[in-house]
Order: structure tokens, then C-alpha cells, then sequence
């Protein structure tokens, strides 16, 4: 019997969820460097949840989002009647930004810089300036073993 296309992102989202349950917050850095954001939204908001991930990570993945598609909305409802695709990605948006605003992450080893520069011409809402700011600390390297957004542990059960 196969799987729906349904079935199997929820079952990768589990997968990958699993996965970043059981890993230190450094390997949680690690593992946002080589995301592949076609992978199920989940394990990312996951991330965006946990009170075990970083600050720096939770920095990174708020910019690795692009969040100045989420800004160019006044409200969630404006975003679903304009471009309901994005419901997740809104979700996730707007989660880290409450959480990082709020002391939700209370980790801050890992180094992350925002960046210089983003499309800001169509935003109604600014990004908050705290979201801005360099966080300094270890500087963490790409994992050399994920492929397709996958760890090596968990390549061949994602087939």
C-alpha cells in the first residue's frame, strides 16, 4: 500500500521532528545552515517553538524566512484573503519574532549577523530593530554529511 503525498510529509515531519528532539542546540544551528525549505514546515516551526533552541538559531532561521514577505501584511486574516500559501511560513514568522521579543530562547552561545540589506519597499509593518542586532558567540560551520536537507542518519529512511 503507498502512501498519499499527505501521508508522507506528515510522516518526514515526524521523521525530522524526532530527529531535532534529540539534539543539542548546536546541532539545531547546524541543522537550520543545511535546511532545504521544501522540506515539511513542521520540524522548522518546531525549531521556532522550542524552548531549547538558541537565540542565534532562532535569529538565523527568523532571517533565513525572509520575513519582509510576512511585514508587507497588517494581519494574519490579510495575509489568508491575499496569499493563503503562506499561512506556515506567516506562522512561523511571527512565532519567532514573539518569542525572540519575549526572552522565550534563554540560550545565546551561537554567533549570527543579520542582514545588510532585504526588500523593504513593500512592508506595511517594520521589522523590530531587536531583530537587527549581531548576536556574538561561537561561530558555528555548516554540517559536511546533509544532503537535500537531510542529516546522513536520516537519508536513506526518508526513501
Amino acid at each position: 500500500m503507498s502512501l498519499t503525498e499527505e501521508e508522507f510529509e506528515e510522516q518526514l515531519a515526524d521523521l525530522l521532528i524526532n530527529y531535532l528532539e534529540n539534539c543539542s542546540p548546536k546541532q539545531i544551528y547546524q541543522a537550520l545552515l543545511g535546511w532545504n525549505f521544501d522540506n515539511p514546515k513542521q520540524a522548522i516551526a518546531w525549531i521556532a517553538s522550542s524552548p531549547k533552541t538558541d537565540k542565534g538559531s532562532a535569529l538565523l532561521l527568523f532571517w533565513l524566512m525572509e520575513p519582509d514577505f510576512a511585514y508587507q501584511f497588517d494581519t494574519r486574516e490579510e495575509m489568508l484573503n491575499k496569499s493563503s500559501w503562506y499561512a506556515e511560513n506567516f506562522d512561523i514568522v511571527e512565532t519567532l519574532e514573539k518569542n525572540y521579543l519575549s526572552n522565550f530562547y534563554k540560550q545565546q552561545n551561537y554567533a549570527y549577523t543579520p542582514p545588510a540589506y532585504f526588500h523593504d519597499n513593500a512592508m506595511k509593518r517594520a521589522i523590530p530593530k531587536e531583530l537587527f542586532i549581531p548576536l556574538t558567540g561561537e561561530e558555528v560551520p555548516e554540517p559536511t554529511d546533509w544532503e537535500d536537507g537531510f542529516p546522513a542518519e536520516l537519508q536513506a529512511k526518508k526513501k
